[in-house]
């Protein structure tokens, strides 16, 4: 058959922030579908220019977007395009896998692929070549004669070294203009599924509590094919958990090592707790080429950090900023306010903690309910929500009806954070608001060049400046 699949424009902190990335979920789709003999055509709308035209899309058979929740209003738009031209449309992707039923409802979308796609959207594309039954198409939802049909859910991928490299030839990898460390960097997935199970995320529940990883192997092989093919030097690990077992970090050391892979550096999310167990994995990871680590660090108020379920305490966050510091590896650290108990002292507390943490990057979000979520759930029985615009569904915006603040202070909050972290005189001149526990780094390297200081107060008014735009273009909403 042949299949356009559509990644639409992104409307999430990163996007709005500048960051796009090539889609991999829908890239790996891609592969997957075109090893099976289909035809792909791949579109990502957060680097094209527009939609396809119509006389464009009738080549195809079947048109397959993807949705996450900010996205998702742009994904609707889509797939209503494509029916007015009578396409059979497949939506997948976190928002729409809990809330299938609505989906379906508006009319505008034929199946519903939940969970992780690659092999369900191959069953269900199969099916439709051969005119099977749908009903045996295990992780699909549809209307099957006017009545909503959920299926049995699908197992996820297990092996998933035996996964094709993400389609990445079907876009156009020079869009992507991100820089890490001043050089162009890409994005990969070595593991998935988590055990931890947040409150505010549904990771464990899109992809299971199991996590499921890639070989040392597989990945150094992925990065060598990027190396090769696109000239990449940097790169950035999107899984939830890349550290998550110490053994497969060291082999991924020794790998990158023994192929002579000496001049990368690369980005990962980790855990507080898994870092502050293993000083030696730290160390091996500063030897190649670990450059940043993302830290949810969330809060240091103990209460917040028992109601989000991280099982970490503010002792462990303190010790795991140092190693990272003590190994030179620099820090992107995650933050989040608008817990509903949350007054504003403790949102301040937040604040001044970043500050003093002083963090290489600083990200703060506003506690978004996602659909899957327990605080989605909680949120839904208590009847917090401010309004359903999806759209607005970017940890930017207030959402919840909260105890203790207004969404209007909690928005002038967002925007407070941003100005003292990097407005704050210490991160401009270049001084370290704390000493570096490393006992043998020079205190020279503390200092910014005039360059770097002018790029610290520019991200200070881009952040800013973008938190402004969205609430003046959102002033009508009352609850902001």
């Amino acid at each position: 058959m042949n299949i356009i699949l559509i990644n639409p424009k992104g409307s999430n902190f990163y996007a709005k922030m500048g960051a796009t990335i090539p889609p991999l979920g829908l890239a790996y789709i891609a592969a997957v579908l075109r090893q099976n003999g289909h035809y792909i055509k791949l579109i990502d709308l957060g680097v094209e220019k527009g939609m396809p035209s119509r006389d464009y899309l009738k080549f195809f058979d079947v048109v397959g977007i993807s949705a996450d929740t900010p996205s998702y209003p742009e994904a609707l738009s889509i797939a209503k395009f494509a029916k007015s031209i009578d396409k059979t449309v497949i939506m997948g992707g976190y928002h729409v896998t809990f809330l299938d039923k609505d989906v379906l409802n508006t009319g505008l979308v034929d199946f519903i692929a939940r969970g992780e796609a690659e092999e369900i959207i191959l069953n269900l594309i199969n099916t439709l070549a051969n005119k099977g039954d749908l009903l045996q198409v295990q992780g699909i939802s549809f209307m099957n004669h006017g009545v909503y049909q959920k299926n049995p859910d699908a197992a996820p991928p297990r092996d998933l070294d035996k996964m094709p490299f993400p389609a990445r030839d079907l876009l156009n990898m020079e869009a992507y203009k991100n820089k890490m460390n001043g050089m162009p960097f890409t994005n990969l997935i070595t593991s998935r599924g988590c055990p931890f199970n947040c409150y505010f995320c549904s990771s464990s529940k899109f992809g299971g509590l199991k996590w499921r990883a890639r070989s040392a192997k597989s990945i150094v092989d992925e990065i060598e094919h990027l190396y090769h093919t696109y000239g990449f030097k940097a790169f950035s690990f999107m899984d939830d958990n890349f550290t998550f077992k110490p053994k497969r970090i060291f082999e991924f050391a020794d790998e990158l090592e023994r192929r002579g892979l000496n001049d990368i550096y690369w980005w990962c999310f980790s855990r507080v707790d898994i870092l502050v167990k293993n000083e030696a994995m730290v160390k091996r990871m500063a030897e190649v080429g670990a450059y940043m680590v993302f830290l949810g660090l969330e809060s240091n108020n103990e209460t917040l950090l028992e109601t989000y379920n991280k099982h970490i305490g503010n002792n462990q966050q303190q010790q795991a900023i140092e190693l990272l510091r003590k190994y030179g590896i620099k820090i992107h650290g995650s933050y989040i306010m608008g817990d509903i108990k949350e007054t504003i002292p403790m949102v301040n507390q937040t604040i001044n903690w970043a500050r003093s943490v002083n963090a290489k990057t600083t990200q703060f979000s506003i506690l978004t309910p996602y659909p899957g979520t327990a605080l989605y759930n909680d949120i839904e029985k208590e009847n917090r929500f401010l309004h359903k615009d999806w759209g607005l569904y970017d940890a930017l915006h207030p959402v919840i009806k909260l105890d203790n603040i207004s969404p209007k202070q909690l928005g002038k909050l967002l925007i407070r954070a941003y100005q003292k972290v990097y407005l704050n005189p210490a991160r401009i001149l270049g001084r370290a608001t704390k000493k570096n526990s490393n006992e043998n780094q020079k205190a020279s390297k503390n200092k910014l060049s005039f360059i770097e200081k002018l790029k610290t107060v520019v991200i200070a008014f881009t952040f800013m400046f973008t938190l402004r735009q969205q609430a003046v273009k959102n002033h009508g909403n009352n609850n902001y």
